[in-house]
């Protein structure tokens, strides 16, 4: 009886924990231990408890208890604020599958804006719509870690870029990358700065950071406003929507024929 009964709360115990962490997407392995403990000193003590009570019985068929939801709830509240970190990965990954699959940068980017079909290029461009993703997401709870994991990717991205491109270098890799970093950092200031104050001073800042030629007034006029045309679009996206990918940029201009 005594085997037994430590059986059915074993099962119970598995059971219990595969309910309780079915949301954790990629836990690491310092939580689900801690999340073993909990369950394991629960289990331990009703079973001694049960294995006192017990008397000898007629043979019944094994089979798992159902266990109290309060179970599952006290697990899920321990991990709870966890989860954002966890899932901030994957959801990195996908807003910026996203961003990065933009429209017209051939188009409009490099030819309209007389810009360079360079990496520079690429970045600076990238960087607006990332930016853009990033002021949508600061409205949720969870968006330090979203943003974070959205930028990871980014720079991870650019650093695939750099290395499939031809540098073998480590070292010249790990020094580009910190001036992209503080280049991003500059260019996300201008870019808060100017969409919180006036048109004048946004098209300022893309004029610094992403299309720094004197000859494109039009297209920066066009840019400025399109990002605020963007911006107000994503606003009305659920986030849910956002943080599963399920959104998409306009074109800067009409598509041409």
């Amino acid at each position: 009886m005594l085997a037994r009964s430590a059986n059915l709360y074993r099962n119970a115990y598995s059971a219990t924990l595969r309910q309780c962490l079915w949301p954790v997407v990629g836990a690491r392995p310092a939580t689900l231990a801690l999340a073993r403990h909990q369950l394991r000193s629960q289990y331990s003590s009703s079973a001694k408890d049960a294995a006192a009570d017990s008397k000898p019985s007629a043979k019944t068929t094994s089979t798992t208890p159902v266990l109290p939801q309060s179970y599952a709830g006290t697990i899920r509240r321990l991990l709870k604020r966890f989860l954002p970190q966890y899932q901030s990965a994957a959801i990195g990954k996908v807003v910026y599958e996203a961003c990065s699959t933009y429209p017209q940068f051939k188009e409009f980017w490099v030819d309209d804006c007389q810009m360079p079909e360079t990496f520079q290029t690429w970045f600076s461009t990238t960087s607006l719509y990332v930016w853009m993703a990033m002021v949508r997401i600061r409205a949720d709870s969870n968006a330090k870690y979203y943003n974070q994991g959205l930028v990871d990717c980014f720079f991870m991205d650019a650093e695939q870029k750099m290395r499939s491109s031809g540098i073998k270098s480590s070292r010249i890799v790990n020094d580009t990358l910190k001036d992209l970093v503080s280049s991003f950092k500059g260019t996300v200031m201008s870019l808060d700065e100017g969409f919180a104050r006036s048109d004048a001073v946004l098209a300022a800042a893309i004029w610094r950071n992403l299309v720094p030629v004197d000859e494109n007034v039009i297209q920066i006029d066009q840019i400025a406003r399109y990002v605020r045309q963007e911006i107000q679009r994503l606003d009305k996206c659920a986030i849910e929507d956002l943080t599963s990918g399920k959104f998409a940029f306009e074109p800067v201009t009409a598509p041409r024929a």
